[in-house]
């Protein structure tokens, strides 16, 4: 019973290491931009279908078809950030909701009327068993697991050393301040937007040689699960996030074993009822962005 626990926690962290990622863009995006991206997940879909699109059109090798998934969505990011994002900036938050929400359902509608509504197989990826610690994983697992740390090492360093990262701090903390000073805080809204759309896309292409099939509707459960996950974490904070995603990976794993698959996708939004009776601003201040 000890083994299985533990490999359920394993399975927990590989799990949580995809909500992290997908997250903590989406608590980005709401630091500097102060609202929900409710087409978050559609950028998780959006790289999926493109690392997709290019192994089954063009026979591209798999690392190839990452890159590829990542750039398209970022390009995507970038038209849909001039024209709607940066126009979001400082206004009322329901503009916010109703702009991302009308976006996330033209990119989904977009993709299923190019690629059709059905199920479609994924190839790529590493799914041969590594054994480590007396625990079997796919490679495709601890490659996810990597990843999710390389890219919270990486924000860490980039949002404490670098310009743009002071930058996105700043906007983070007092928009008014920052446009007196002198920062564009429509740029780095921009940049904030293409950045968190690019790791969605990274967690989708990471994800899909694990989930094995992608169609167009896969991003609504991404953003649902995603939601919980910043509110528990404190919105806008990074390390909370990652906390907060690690917790939900983890209890969905132990109550898919233990109590029923029927209630994993229910996890999220439990775990969010008891962590705010507990810390009503969530595990960490929301003051503490970044």
């Amino acid at each position: 019973m000890f083994y299985t626990i533990i490999e359920q926690v394993v399975n927990g962290i590989v799990s949580g290491s995809v909500y992290a990622i997908v997250a903590v863009g989406m608590t980005m995006i709401f630091g500097v931009l102060r609202a929900i991206n409710f087409a978050h997940g559609e950028y998780y879909m959006l790289g999926t279908f493109g690392a997709w699109f290019a192994i089954e059109y063009f026979d591209l090798p798999y690392p190839v078809a990452i890159v590829i998934g990542v750039v398209a969505t970022a390009v995507i990011a970038v038209v849909v950030g001039n024209f709607v994002m940066q126009r979001i900036v400082g206004a009322p938050a329901e503009a916010g909701v109703l702009a991302t929400l009308g976006v996330a359902l033209i990119l989904q509608n977009t993709v299923i009327l190019v690629f059709g509504g059905s199920y479609k197989f994924f190839s790529g990826g590493y799914i041969e068993p590594v054994t480590l610690f007396g625990f079997t994983l796919a490679e495709q697992r601890i490659l996810i697991i990597i990843v999710g740390l390389i890219v919270f090492v990486g924000l860490e360093l980039m949002v404490t050393y670098s310009r743009m990262g002071k930058a996105m701090r700043a906007v983070s903390q007092n928009i008014e301040c920052c446009a007196v000073v002198g920062i564009d805080v429509r740029h780095i809204a921009l940049w904030t937007f293409i950045l968190g759309a690019g790791l969605a896309a990274l967690s989708g292409v990471l994800t899909a040689p694990v989930n094995v099939s992608v169609y167009g509707g896969m991003g609504e459960l991404i953003t649902f699960k995603t939601l919980p996950i910043i509110i528990m974490g404190g919105l806008g904070n990074v390390r909370g996030t990652f906390v907060a995603a690690m917790i939900l990976g983890i209890a969905e794993s132990l109550v898919a074993t233990y109590v029923g698959l029927q209630f994993r996708d229910t996890v999220g939004f439990a775990t969010l009822m008891l962590v705010l009776m507990w810390r009503p601003h969530g595990l960490f201040s929301a003051q503490a962005r970044f």
